[in-house]
């Protein structure tokens, strides 16, 4: 560990009836116990320089809305060699989160971030090229290792291991998010364009070796990590189904029930996101898996891509949703914050049908895109 951080006739049926109730209810217990992340989070990549270091460090200072920063970081900015990842980036940043108490989550992200060395060690590349037009590289070709080659998950498993050892005794250091079979974003989304998908195909039994891959990254992840909450970015897995996500889902919670996570990160203020796959996900495991939000994109200013936040609230509230991230820009925005952690309270008051009643009498209730 990092020194830093060392840091009992009718007594019998009663008996028997609360037996059975405790049963039944059983698969509730990890979502009533207290969640390890609530509030409102703000994404923040690691710091490159001291400017963005600089800056990072006087808006999260300014900021009293905010109860946690999801720091992203990219694998190849901190391992330039095999076996010997640089932390002093992130030491530096978690030195800022300890001088105001901040809790933070780690976000290791591998995929097109994957260092060079571990393709030069013999792992398999996947090409592809970005197709989302939101991103900064769109039409770039780009790599990421095929998720089950070994190669890949030895090393990968190895800086988890070093960064557990590193900051899982933190008290602050409270998520980690299960990431192994990613491409530009934490989510489990990999390349499904026609020609990616007809080249997943060709590698054979991509679906139970994806499977493989997730249960043995949520104990590479839950055993570095022994308190931390392990948070699951649910989306769409190429060509499967929904029933993918589910029996990964349902992994994670036979191992770590009481700390296993799913998040959507398609949070919209555009309509209700009731029938799409990671928010019906979230709604169906509500009651036996802790959760949360991420916004699709940003709140401020309001655009089509998002939405309002007074339908974004109401999505989080009718999944009950434990917290709520948000994009860098809206994080670190004192006036953002302050209106949605003021709308979100009120929509949290009122419940779901009242507040949706609220919304349809001011005009505010969208029902379509």
């Amino acid at each position: 560990m990092h020194p830093r951080y060392r840091l009992f006739a009718p007594q019998i049926s009663l008996a028997v009836a609360a037996i059975t109730l405790f049963t039944l209810r059983s698969p509730l217990l990890a979502a009533s116990g207290p969640a390890l992340r609530t509030g409102l989070w703000v994404t923040q990549k690691l710091p490159k320089d001291a400017a963005t270091f600089a800056e990072f460090s006087a808006q999260v200072r300014a900021n009293p809305n905010l109860s946690g920063v999801c720091l992203h970081i990219p694998w190849d900015q901190i391992e330039k060699q095999p076996g010997k990842p640089d932390f002093s980036a992130i030491d530096k940043t978690v030195a800022v989160f300890h001088s105001i108490g901040m809790k933070y989550q780690l976000c290791l992200k591998p995929g097109v971030y994957t260092p060079s060395f571990v393709y030069a060690d013999g792992a398999r590349p996947f090409e592809t090229k970005v197709n989302n037009p939101h991103r900064p590289n769109f039409g770039e070709t780009v790599k990421l290792p095929i998720p089950w080659d070994p190669v890949y998950q030895r090393d990968f498993s190895r800086v988890i291991q070093q960064l557990g050892e590193h900051y899982a005794g933190d008290p602050l250091c409270v998520s980690v998010v299960l990431t192994c079979a990613n491409a530009l974003s934490a989510e489990m989304h990999l390349p499904k364009t026609p020609q990616d998908r007809l080249r997943w195909q060709a590698l054979g039994e991509y679906d139970a070796r994806l499977l493989e891959t997730y249960k043995k990254f949520i104990d590479v992840w839950g055993t570095a990590f022994p308190k931390q909450e392990i948070s699951l970015h649910v989306s769409k897995v190429l060509d499967l189904p929904s029933s993918f996500c589910e029996r990964v889902i349902d992994a994670g919670l036979s191992r770590y029930s009481e700390r296993f996570s799913i998040q959507n990160c398609q949070l919209t203020g555009r309509k209700e996101d009731t029938g799409m796959l990671s928010y019906d996900l979230v709604q169906k495991y509500r009651d036996r898996a802790h959760h949360g939000f991420q916004s699709l994109a940003g709140l401020s200013p309001e655009n089509e891509r998002m939405g309002s936040i007074e339908m974004a609230a109401l999505n989080v509230v009718h999944a009950g949703g434990e917290y709520w991230e948000l994009w860098h820009g809206d994080g670190f925005s004192v006036e953002t914050t302050g209106a949605v952690s003021r709308i979100w309270q009120e929509a949290k008051s009122l419940g779901y049908d009242a507040y949706k009643k609220k919304l349809i009498s001011e005009g505010k209730y969208r029902q379509q895109r």
